[in-house]
């Protein structure tokens, strides 16, 4: 049996886990790291109505701050795991090993880019919020 749970990416995959470990009746610590400093939220709408100025800020996050804070996350956001020991069951978070339990990877991925497009008016990479 698991002690506690460290999640590795704090967008819709690493949430879903932390949500599902709580709705099947896990109370013990579940760690959710996130390299960008939001909350967990919907990225499809970047491309469409928040691009576009027609969605606010705060209508991106999944769920709202109470219901986070319902679910009782050692949130740590604007963290960066940049290691991970398999033997020793560590993980490194910005320079830092810090022990595991139960470990979910839910990094996500990121943008691929065409070549010579960078910087080019009207080309778009959309991944994050910020």
């Amino acid at each position: 049996m698991l002690d506690a749970v460290t999640i590795v990416g704090a967008s819709l995959a690493g949430f879903w886990a932390a949500e599902t470990l709580r709705r099947d009746g896990f109370d013990g610590p579940v760690v959710l790291i996130g390299e960008e400093p939001y909350a967990p939220y919907d990225r499809p709408p970047l491309s469409k109505k928040y691009l576009a100025g027609d969605l606010d800020d705060d209508r991106l996050d999944l769920v709202s701050a109470d219901r986070l804070a319902d679910l009782d996350l050692d949130l740590r956001l604007g963290c960066r795991a940049t290691g991970l020991e398999v033997t020793s069951r560590t993980l490194e978070v910005d320079g830092i090993a810090e022990p595991f339990d139960g470990l979910v990877l839910a990094t996500g991925a990121r943008c691929r880019t065409l070549p010579d497009t960078e910087g080019m008016a009207g080309v778009y990479t959309l991944r994050t919020r910020g």
